[in-house]
């Protein structure tokens, strides 16, 4: 079919009853079995939240590691996740086994993630600093590696449990709000349970013992959660392949590269690709300048405080999950996507023009921050599942050019491109800092001057980009009427080669 031909089903379809293809086809998971993958992202949201938290103060305060030798660690990790994302994607899309494309790479993934997550907080004690440096690193690249073999093939599961257009909207919307619960546990009881104030005067923190206890703990309830996933997931039926038989008996020709140049022929995907790396170079660019901005830019230093911007915005983020969701029953992914960009940029300019010194509501407004942090997660929860979504559109689409499924190759380019943006922007905003800002090393009492340019970089050089990236993904144009056509042809393809197996008519 030509796309003036898809155009023409969709506006003949865009006419009729609310009903798809996946709906047709029995493909309702119901909220239950939603619940049931969803909760496949809590050792995701485990192992990034702690990654955060622990890693910089653990390997340089407690066990005593430089911190350039820290930062050379996540550098080489976070390329290799970079690297490998769309590798472990094109190889699942090939996978022909006992266990299907992707359960096979979940469960590997799954029993080896919580040793190594264990691992590497947990550091055998005596060791020089050449070999803990070679324990860090090579743990990080464990525990990369193993949540990518599990992660990428769970992400493409997500896209190929059904062809309803509004479903995968819930599916994915609900995986976004299990993780954010994983966020916030782990984020709040990780301290609680493991670092708790029992001796006055003594930073518990401190303690290296307490980290081998958190890495046990968490590193089990992660491989104990992906291992109940995999297991319970495997039975499903994939309603989106059920669409159509293109793809699901042959391996996709050529290799690896050429699976690489395919995907970004996609016009949709490159666009989404493009719109999302540079969002998340924004968003990456915010968080590492947010405590220069708090002790700098708005004068709020209180560890408590601080806590409680974090709290509150995971809070609105998943508040955002349930409205968003609600909503998407009647705009398309396209304008909530745009919606929440332009709402994140209202917020990131309301705090370089509304709040420091001279400005409408100074420094020192812990109430203006916690009103801000909520709206940021209220709005940034969009850009948490709608994407997954697209991607599953965008696989329906390749599928009726190329005749192959490649959820996993486009899922694994998908997080290569924020690993990208990630090594970018830190590289980026770690000389900005310095070179533009004036803040140089040491310096606790910087200049008007420098301060003001500490807040452009937090808020208004991140909008900017943010503006960008709406501007790229206007060109999106999967809209729900579109995605049924394309389904309808995939659906047509698959009943002429059943035709054709059986000896009919082609």
């Amino acid at each position: 079919m030509t796309i003036a031909g898809i155009e023409r089903a969709a506006e003949r379809l865009g006419e009729a009853p609310e009903r798809t293809i996946g709906a047709e086809a029995g493909s309702g998971l119901g909220l239950g079995k939603q619940l049931v993958y969803g909760a496949g992202e809590i050792p995701n949201a485990v192992k990034t939240v702690a990654f955060g938290l622990f890693t910089l103060y653990f390997y340089t305060t407690v066990v005593g590691l430089s911190g350039t030798l820290v930062g050379i660690a996540a550098a080489v990790g976070l390329f290799w996740d970079a690297a490998i994302d769309p590798y472990i994607g094109y190889l699942s899309d090939r996978a022909r086994s006992r266990f299907g494309r992707r359960h096979g790479f979940m469960l590997a993934g799954a029993l080896t993630m919580g040793a190594s997550f264990w691992a590497f907080f947990d550091p055998p004690a005596g060791l020089s600093t050449s070999g803990l440096f070679a324990w860090l690193l090579v743990t990080s690249l464990l525990v990369r590696t193993a949540t990518s073999v599990y992660g990428i093939p769970y992400f493409a599961l997500g896209a190929e449990l059904s062809s309803d257009y509004q479903e995968r909207t819930a599916i994915t919307a609900v995986r976004g709000a299990l993780g954010l619960i994983g966020t916030l546990g782990a984020a709040s009881l990780s301290f609680v349970l493991f670092f708790p104030n029992t001796t006055p005067g003594v930073d518990p923190k401190l303690d290296a013992g307490g980290y081998g206890e958190m890495g046990l703990v968490l590193g089990g309830v992660m491989t104990l959660i992906g291992l109940a996933v995999t297991l319970f997931t495997r039975p499903w039926p994939t309603a989106a392949a059920a669409v159509s038989s293109i793809g699901r008996r042959q391996a996709p020709p050529g290799g690896f590269f050429a699976s690489f140049v395919q995907s970004f022929a996609n016009r949709s995907f490159r666009l989404l690709f493009a719109s999302y790396s540079l969002f998340f170079l924004a968003m990456v660019t915010n968080a590492a300048l947010s405590i220069h901005y708090a002790t700098y830019y708005v004068r709020i230093t209180e560890s408590t405080a601080l806590g409680t911007f974090q709290f509150v915005f995971y809070l609105g983020a998943l508040a955002g999950v349930g409205v968003w969701l609600r909503a998407s029953r009647w705009i398309e992914k396209q304008q909530l996507y745009l919606l929440a960009l332009a709402g994140i940029t209202f917020v990131l300019l309301a705090a370089v023009f509304l709040l420091g010194e001279g400005r409408p509501l100074g420094v020192g407004s812990v109430r203006a921050l916690l009103v801000g942090h909520a709206l940021g997660g209220f709005f940034g929860s969009v850009l948490w599942f709608v994407p997954g979504s697209m991607i599953a559109d965008v696989v329906d689409e390749d599928a009726l050019v190329t005749g192959q499924r490649r959820e996993g190759a486009f899922f694994g380019l998908f997080y290569f491109g924020q690993q990208i943006a990630a090594g970018v922007s830190l590289l980026a905003t770690g000389t900005l800092v310095e070179w533009f800002a004036g803040l140089r090393p040491g310096m606790t009492d910087p200049s008007p001057l420098v301060v003001h340019r500490i807040g452009l970089l937090f808020g208004a050089l991140p909008a900017v980009l943010v503006l960008l990236a709406a501007g790229l993904i206007l060109g999106y144009s999967l809209t729900r009427s579109r995605v049924r056509a394309i389904q309808a042809e995939l659906a047509s393809h698959g009943s002429s080669d059943a035709a054709v197996r059986e000896g009919g008519a082609p």
